[in-house]
Order: C-alpha cells, then sequence, then structure tokens
C-alpha cells in the first residue's frame, strides 16, 4: 500500500461477504478500481485496503449483490452458494411445504413455491 492508502479509511470490514448495492454502489465503494469484468460481474478494489469484490452488472428489475472475493485469481469462481444462503436468509425456509418442483424433496422458501436451488435458478436473489 503507498503513504496515501494507508491513510485513507475504509468500511470493507464492516460489510457481509454478500450484500445488496442497488443504486448504491458509488456511494458504499467510493473510487473503488475496475480490475476485471466476466459473467456480468465486475471485479472491484477498494484504493484503501485492497479488498476485492465482485459486483453484479446492474439490470433493471433485479437486485445488485456486491460479493468479497479473496484473491484476483479465484474471483469467477462461483459464489453460488453463499448467494443461495442469502436468498434463504431473506425470505426464510418454509417447513411445512416442499417444493413444487417435479420430484423435488427440499421445502418452500417463504413466498415462493420452490426451494432455494430451483427460485435460484430462475434468477431470484433475494
Amino acid at each position: 500500500m503507498t503513504e496515501n492508502n494507508q491513510k485513507m479509511k475504509c468500511d470493507c470490514d464492516s460489510h457481509p461477504a454478500i450484500r445488496s448495492v442497488n443504486g448504491t454502489l458509488h456511494t458504499l465503494f467510493p473510487g473503488f478500481r475496475h480490475e476485471d469484468a466476466a459473467h456480468w460481474r465486475s471485479l472491484l478494489r477498494c484504493p484503501a485496503c485492497g479488498q476485492l469484490w465482485a459486483v453484479d452488472e446492474w439490470e433493471k428489475h433485479q437486485v445488485q449483490l456486491a460479493v468479497k472475493v479473496a484473491d484476483v485469481q479465484g474471483w469467477r469462481a462461483s459464489d453460488e452458494a453463499l448467494r443461495k444462503e442469502r436468498l434463504t436468509q431473506s425470505r426464510g425456509e418454509n417447513a411445512v411445504v416442499k417444493c413444487l418442483w417435479s420430484g423435488c424433496e427440499k421445502y418452500q422458501l417463504n413466498g415462493s413455491a420452490y426451494c432455494v436451488d430451483h427460485l435460484y435458478a430462475t434468477g431470484a436473489k433475494v
């Protein structure tokens, strides 16, 4: 880190591993540098601490998420498990009603007819 970066403060440590950034990307992550792009996501780096974030490209009617990334080499790896965990936490699981997907034995998420796997497959993020 340069001397200037050491003086800068950030709040990357206070952010959860995955969070919504809808319309607030530049407020939450001011001055972040673009490092790479792939699979409808951009890799951004905090200028103060160097934390990497994989950020969904903005898409109308979709939730834009930012996910903490450990290293540049692995940033394109799937973060599907973390995204599904967030989806389950945001909705809660209905432990009574099974998913309506044919042959699925998992339980529905609240507000949906599907389990986390099948709801996620539809593109749902929250």
